[in-house]
């Protein structure tokens, strides 16, 4: 790992995080009422590629950015990457099996983080729970995440796989 890894991710995650709130904030692009979990993906694909302690500081920080940029109390988005990240470090050997086995990832990781925030925002005074059904704000960002991600993580993998053979763009 280099610190070339860690400026791209952060990158990658910046630009995650400036989609996600554009193009899929409230009242934008939310096909049937829920939207991606961008950053999420974008974070558990970087995860991959880099040491323990700066990728658990990129979820940390890209959940930050995401609470600022967005409605929800400071802190609630922060936490759910955070916990995505070191759920991804514990599992990223398991991103060579199979296409399956990541999209499941991905599934699992996106629905746990989607309610850890909604149990969270619930504590936080938000009624978040109340207003709309379960699978609205569940499963389907959970499921958006897995298409997101068949597009996302193939260009992460290119951006930050460490190159073996050395050519003069290096």
């Amino acid at each position: 790992m280099s610190g070339r890894s860690v400026a791209f991710s952060l990158g990658l995650v910046v630009l995650a995080v400036v989609i996600q709130t554009t193009l899929f904030g409230d009242g934008r692009l939310q096909p049937l009422g829920a939207s991606p979990l961008l950053v999420l993906v974008v974070v558990l694909g970087c995860v991959r590629y880099l040491e323990p302690e700066p990728a658990l500081l990129l979820g940390f920080t890209g959940g930050l950015l995401l609470d600022l940029l967005g409605g929800s109390p400071l802190g609630l988005w922060a936490m759910v990457h955070l916990v995505a990240a070191y759920i991804g470090l514990r599992l990223r050997a398991r991103a060579d099996d199979g296409v399956v086995v990541v999209a499941v990832g991905v599934f699992v990781v996106a629905l746990l983080g989607q309610a850890l925030f909604l149990m969270a925002s619930t504590l936080f005074g938000q009624r978040l729970l109340a207003t709309t059904g379960i699978v609205k704000q569940l499963i389907l960002p959970a499921l958006y995440s897995v298409v997101v991600a068949g597009a996302v993580l193939p260009g992460v993998t290119f951006v930050l796989r460490e190159r073996t053979v050395g050519t003069w763009l290096r």
